[in-house]
């Protein structure tokens, strides 16, 4: 696996970090939708609403999902298996759960609730806490939704995790594993495979960095390695992972260029977004 030497800024809320963005260019068309027709924003007041909370989650969190109002994005709906997804979660008496790791303002939450997925049986975790609770202020629905959004570490064996083990048909993980070591995505993957039903189908999908050939580059906040896999390690990874756990999986993964990802200079040579879709066999 090859080593990209990636200067190292650290974390800093200074507005002059190179990921961040003084104002919207262009609001994904489907989110102006969630935030007028959901979130009952006047169409004059979506983009101040939105650069209004851009400003107090940069305050606290100042990283380049926040910064690139990457938010905007809602990944969740450029999966392939996203009609099925949909589907399963939004039929008559559903009971089909999902749950969505590193959830940030748990924003495809609420796409996947405005999509008309039940929203009882949808969960969703971040880290920080403070995430979870600017996106009530987002999405102005911290007295209507029903679904299921706290703070929680993947890393941490007890605690709101380990009591919800077992229980999701669907995990969608945006913009998380690519965070980590080698070592830490596969601790990552074995905690998931606990989460997912333990019976054929159970599917988790999601995107993240990737390379097109497997590169080890500094995390810029936390202060170690991070893994961008290319497709083949990728997969092997989740060979791994099914090996130490007892489980198979099919994994499913590709390679795509984000519009601008390869201008953006923090990023190391040869960045794609890698997407997959990794579904139990047994």
């Amino acid at each position: 696996m090859a080593s990209t030497a990636v200067p190292q800024t650290g974390i800093t809320s200074s507005k002059d970090a190179q990921w961040f963005k003084h104002d919207i260019e262009e609001i994904n068309p489907t989110f102006g939708l969630i935030m007028e027709e959901y979130s009952k924003i006047p169409l004059e007041e979506v983009k101040s609403h939105i650069l209004n909370i851009r400003e107090k989650a940069w305050k606290m969190f100042p990283y380049p999902c926040i910064g690139g109002f990457n938010f905007l994005s809602l990944s969740v709906t450029c999966h392939a298996c996203y009609p099925r997804v949909l589907s399963t979660l939004s039929a008559p008496g559903s009971k089909a759960k999902l749950l969505d790791i590193g959830c940030c303002f748990a924003q495809d939450i609420r796409k996947l609730v405005s999509d008309g997925a039940v929203a009882e049986n949808l969960y969703a975790c971040d880290l920080e806490s403070g995430f979870i609770d600017l996106g009530y202020d987002l999405f102005a629905d911290r007295d209507t939704l029903d679904s299921h959004l706290f703070a929680a570490d993947i890393f941490e064996e007890s605690g709101k995790l380990s009591e919800i083990e077992g229980m999701f048909d669907f995990i969608h993980v945006g913009s998380f594993l690519h965070l980590f070591t080698q070592e830490d995505q596969i601790r990552a993957c074995k905690r998931i495979v606990k989460l997912v039903k333990p019976h054929e189908g159970s599917t988790v999908f999601g995107r993240q960095l990737g390379n097109i050939k497997a590169s080890e580059i500094p995390n810029f906040f936390q202060g170690r390695a991070m893994v961008l896999h290319d497709p083949r390690t990728f997969e092997h990874m989740w060979q791994v992972v099914g090996e130490e756990t007892g489980t198979k999986w099919n994994v499913r993964v590709e390679l795509d260029s984000e519009e601008g990802m390869n201008e953006r200079h923090w990023s190391s040579e040869g960045t794609r977004r890698l997407k997959f879709e990794v579904t139990r066999l047994s």
